[in-house]
């Protein structure tokens, strides 16, 4: 039976090298989510948009790769 090595696809310690900015470009970028705001969108409808869904989301993941946690700043002032 041949023994087949498990290969990398990506070494965490490049993404621990990586800026901020650029760790959230690549978790938009390859985020599986377009079927979801879609959904989120047509759910919307014509209805307000104050705040568009597409923006709130990446807000979201921009504060989960910038490791945002509001309650904690909130509990130090």
């Amino acid at each position: 039976m041949a023994i087949i090595p498990q290969l990398n696809l990506f070494a965490w310690e490049e993404i621990e090298e990586l800026g901020d900015l650029e760790r959230l470009r690549l978790v938009i970028a390859y985020m599986p989510d377009e079927q979801l705001m879609r959904v989120l969108e047509k759910e919307r409808g014509k209805g307000r948009d104050d705040d568009p869904i597409r923006a709130m989301w990446n807000a979201l993941l921009a504060g989960i790769v910038f490791q945002h946690d509001r309650d904690a700043k909130l509990l130090r002032e």
